[in-house]
C-alpha cells in the first residue's frame, strides 16, 4: 500500500474507529506513535527514515496491530517516491497519517 489514496483513506479509517472506540491500538501501537510524533514536533516533515526508525525501535515491531503496521510501512515507501510524495494527493495523505499519529500519541498521554 503506497498509492497516496489508499494510505489516505486507510489512514481516515483508523482516525474514524480510534474515536468511536471502534479500533484500540496497543501499547506497541503507541509507542511508535509516540516516536513519530516526537519527530514531528520537530516541525520537519516525516520522512520514511523516521517512520524505518520508530518501527525498529518499537518493541517489537511484530506487535503492531495489522492496519497500523501496513499504514506506516505503506507510508514509508511513499516517501521514498519523492515526485508521488509530494504531489498534492501525496502531501494529503501524509497529512492523514500524521494526524493519526498525533491522536494515538496524545491519546496516549491523556490516558485514553
Amino acid at each position: 500500500m503506497h498509492v497516496p489514496e489508499e494510505i489516505r483513506a486507510e489512514a481516515a479509517a483508523l482516525i474514524d474507529h480510534h474515536a468511536l472506540g471502534l479500533w484500540k491500538p496497543n501499547d506497541a501501537d503507541r509507542r511508535a506513535a509516540v516516536a513519530l510524533f516526537h519527530f514531528l514536533e520537530t516541525g520537519l516533515p516525516l520522512t520514511s527514515e523516521q517512520i524505518r526508525s520508530a518501527l525498529a525501535h518499537t518493541e517489537p515491531a511484530a506487535d503492531l496491530t495489522g492496519r497500523l503496521l501496513d499504514l506506516l510501512r505503506g507510508t514509508a515507501g511513499l516517501l521514498d517516491d519523492a515526485p508521488v510524495a509530494e504531489s498534492p494527493a501525496g502531501r494529503d495523505a501524509v497529512d492523514h497519517v500524521c494526524l493519526l499519529l498525533d491522536a494515538l500519541a496524545l491519546s496516549r498521554l491523556t490516558g485514553r
